[in-house]
Parts: structure tokens; C-alpha cells; sequence
């Protein structure tokens, strides 16, 4: 079965096109990723670091909020953390969804632009 060759053009047009979106969203999956993974590091070294400088939970810490600090004990500042790694983790699983998707759809789009491209 042949295949018109303006046709074909115009199907590899917008493969590469959508190649080149998915690159893009994959990088941008990937910068999000490697900030969450800074926040949830940064999260769990506050918290280690807190626990073994403090000696109960009602010791006062000054919690940076924009240009200014407020003094927190130390016991709610951890439950204020903890709820953020919470939210930090749900939004890792759901990148880490997207990006398994869109590297499919990167190497499934090669795959069969390669198969066009070599039955021609």
C-alpha cells in the first residue's frame, strides 16, 4: 500500500511536533521533580535537625513567613512540615505518573516515526 508522499510529509510534520511537545512537558516533569526532591530533602533534614536539637516540643523556634519570623514551639512547627511532605509526596507520585506517560509517548512516537521513515 502506497502512501502519498505530501501525506506522509504532513503525518511526519506533526509527529515531530508532538515529539517536540512531549520533550518539552518531559523536561519540565523532570525541573518539577528535582524541586520537589530539594523540598522534601530540606524538609527531612529540618526535622531530624530540630528533633535532636530541642529537647521537648514546647522549646520556641522562629519560623521564617515572607520578610518576617514568628515564634512557633517546635512541636507544631514539625506538624506544619509534616503536612507539607505530605502534600510534597502526593504531588511526586503524580509527577512521577506524568512523566512515566510522557516517556512512553516519546518513545512510542520515535518508534513510529522510525517505522514510517524506514518503509519508505
Amino acid at each position: 500500500m502506497s502512501v502519498n508522499p505530501e501525506a506522509l510529509q504532513k503525518l511526519l510534520m506533526e509527529m515531530d511536533n508532538q515529539l517536540n511537545k512531549s520533550k518539552a512537558e518531559l523536561n519540565m516533569c523532570n525541573l518539577q521533580l528535582d524541586r520537589i526532591n530539594t523540598n522534601l530533602n530540606l524538609i527531612k533534614h529540618t526535622s531530624t535537625n530540630l528533633k535532636k536539637l530541642t529537647n521537648s516540643d514546647n522549646d520556641p523556634v522562629w519560623q521564617g513567613i515572607g520578610k518576617a519570623f514568628v515564634k512557633n514551639d517546635v512541636g507544631s512547627y514539625i506538624k506544619t512540615i509534616q503536612g507539607d511532605e505530605k502534600e510534597f509526596l502526593d504531588t511526586q507520585k503524580n509527577l512521577k505518573t506524568k512523566q512515566h506517560y510522557l516517556q512512553t509517548t516519546l518513545d512510542n512516537t520515535i518508534t513510529n516515526m522510525t517505522q514510517l521513515v524506514g518503509k519508505k
